[in-house]
């Protein structure tokens, strides 16, 4: 994914997922408008966690894995005394 397009869609779920916090607390439970506005939350939260996940999946397989240190290879790049 691109980093624009990645960056586009983590602000409008992000913006979602605020704008329907926010009315949370102003709504009557049981309402149906209580259950929309939950209904949101859950999506728009899953979105975020979904798109979370796929993009640190992608920069985890870009950067290269550091190799394991051993004594061996450290004493070998001191200079000699």
């Amino acid at each position: 994914m691109a980093p624009t397009l990645g960056r586009l869609a983590f602000t409008m779920g992000l913006t979602l997922f605020l704008l329907a916090l926010i009315t949370l607390p102003f709504l009557p439970p049981g309402s149906p408008a209580f259950v929309a506005d939950v209904l949101a939350l859950l999506i728009s939260g899953g979105f975020l966690a979904l798109l979370v996940w796929s993009i640190r999946r992608e920069v985890a397989r870009h950067i290269p894995s550091q190799p394991a240190h051993e004594e061996d290879d450290d004493a070998s790049s001191r200079p000699p005394s």
